[in-house]
């Protein structure tokens, strides 16, 4: 009876797409109440209620900031969030306090010297740690008073500068004892990832084939064994791909590095390894298929007796969060019992996929196939293509809400999904982007037009994380995904986005599985590959 009243609740709220700060004051700090504090500060309250609301957050970012400000009408704090709105132009003419809070470096990047000069004599008392970057900005010699800058200095201005900058001012050799100064610090592993997974900073690139790893994460010195494999550096990169296994901790992560092995040296034990993975990703597949083994630990189907209703209130995002935070830890036997009974309809199939792979400390993996009747309408391409996405964004959860306000099964962005019901004649409600058909609909519609400039799944999967615009510059540019040797494997861990590279590889995976799962039993893994279209240069 609580979680029906619950629901009445909710959807009275709605009815009038209003949200209530009563409401809000109840539900617990997470992504999804920052969602709804930043609609709540878009309607008409007054500044007391914005600011009640702001205290309420859990992650207070530049959009819930700049609505609040909005709103809460106070001369200060309008001041900040204009400044972190204004161009560089634009704030070349504000006072000190508003171009440190508004003036990034790659905004400064697009400043010419003149105006350089005018921030860098603003910042200088107050501010000289940001007035140094904008010196080296505007430096004729920029690269060398980079290298003889602080730490801090130099990761704020070189990983923050933009690519095509990094790549005009910065592609020269770094002297080894620079490296040794700034290599222990925790920025250090997105600088490298900033270098190897740019084509165009060939030179730098050639600085990183004898770097003491000692201090290094797992991720940077893979980094580093992978721009030793793109340079034919091969001894070097087993040297780091053997430190790199030492570091691992995620057995994805060990994995990759035996995969890597394997294709350096061709030999079978690193194969043979791999394919005893109890992980289910790329590499692991790619062992099982070369080695013509079954998938292991992956579950189709969940056995229960499904029941028509559930006392769970699938619904809502906070519902799901309570149950996340009660099974963050090791799931008794006790317990999963209780999800068991509580979970067991068809529109929860996933959240009980989810807390069954947390029980089993994913040791077992689920490519379930729920809301069939929703996708089965689709060719079977798209009906892959669908779970493959679904799976990676929300397994399969409908309420699900992201740092970045994606919404729904289908992970859609609310500017996206409003664009997408707007050229379609479709009504607009922010709210049905958390129930499965219509986050299903907009996804079959974008999926449309992807395929429009995509055939692979996997650049598809690029696409659907990161953009089409991005996965379209990614193709045209020279050094991915072209003839070389280890292709399409070594493109795949050049992608510049981290969240973007993960998110490719997982979604391969899921595609591959269902595709076996699905159409044919007899798919391989490399058949994957075979797509014309995957060479695009």
């Amino acid at each position: 009876m609580r979680f029906f009243l619950l629901f009445l609740f909710f959807i009275n709220i709605y009815a009038n797409d209003t949200i209530k700060y009563s409401w809000l004051k109840q539900q617990p700090r997470s992504i999804a109440k920052d969602f709804y504090i930043y609609r709540y500060l878009d309607q008409d309250i007054t500044p007391s209620q914005a600011l009640k609301a702001l205290g309420e957050a859990r992650y207070v970012n530049n959009k819930i900031f700049i609505r609040f400000a909005k709103k809460f009408k106070n001369k200060d704090t309008t001041k900040v969030a204009n400044c972190l709105k204004y161009k560089a132009h634009i704030l070349v003419k504000q006072d000190s306090d508003c171009i440190e809070v508004g003036m990034t470096t790659y905004k400064a990047t697009k400043l010419n010297s003149n105006e350089l000069e005018t921030i860098i004599n603003k910042l200088a008392t107050l501010y000289p740690n940001s007035a140094n970057i904008f010196q080296i900005i505007s430096s004729k010699n920029k690269f060398q008073k980079l290298i003889h800058s602080t730490p801090k200095v130099f990761f704020d201005t070189f990983n923050q500068c933009g690519g095509k900058f990094r790549a005009k001012y910065f592609n020269h050799l770094l002297p080894l004892d620079f490296i040794n100064k700034i290599k222990d610090d925790k920025k250090f592993a997105q600088t490298i990832n900033l270098i190897v997974t740019n084509p165009k900073l060939n030179i730098i690139q050639q600085s990183l084939f004898d770097i003491n790893t000692t201090n290094l994460s797992h991720l940077c010195t893979f980094n580093l064994a992978i721009n030793s494999i793109r340079h034919h550096k091969d001894k070097s990169a087993l040297k780091y791909l053997k430190e790199a296994n030492k570091k691992a901790y995620f057995q994805m992560d060990k994995d990759k590095v035996l995969f890597w092995q394997y294709l350096l040296t061709n030999k079978k034990q690193y194969l043979i390894k791999l394919s005893k993975s109890w992980d289910v990703n790329i590499y692991s597949l790619y062992a099982f298929d070369k080695l013509n083994k079954p998938i292991a630990n992956v579950i189709y189907n969940i056995d229960v007796k499904l029941k028509k209703d559930t006392d769970f209130d699938y619904k809502t995002p906070f519902a799901w969060f309570r149950i996340l935070k009660d099974t963050k830890k090791k799931i008794s036997k006790k317990k999963m019992q209780k999800y068991d009974k509580l979970l067991n309809t068809k529109e929860t199939l996933g959240h009980l996929a989810f807390i069954k792979e947390r029980f089993y400390r994913y040791k077992k993996s689920y490519f379930i196939t729920p809301y069939y009747d929703l996708i089965k309408q689709y060719p079977k391409e798209k009906q892959i293509l669908i779970y493959a996405l679904a799976r990676q964004e929300s397994r399969f959860i409908p309420a699900s809400i992201s740092t970045s306000y994606a919404l729904g099964l289908m992970q859609i962005m609310p500017f996206l999904s409003k664009s997408i019901a707007k050229q379609n004649h479709l009504k607009y409600d922010i709210d049905k982007q958390l129930l499965a058909d219509t986050s299903i609909k907009y996804a079959s519609i974008h999926l449309d037009y992807l395929k429009k400039y995509l055939n692979n799944p996997l650049y598809i999967a690029y696409a659907y994380n990161a953009g089409i615009g991005f996965t379209k510059r990614l193709l045209k540019s020279k050094g991915f995904f072209t003839q070389d040797r280890f292709e399409p494997f070594i493109s795949m861990e050049l992608i510049p986005y981290l969240e973007t590279r993960k998110y490719g590889k997982k979604v391969l995976a899921n595609y591959y599985i269902y595709k076996k799962h699905l159409v044919d039993n007899n798919f391989k893994f490399h058949d994957l590959f075979n797509n014309k279209n995957l060479s695009t240069n």
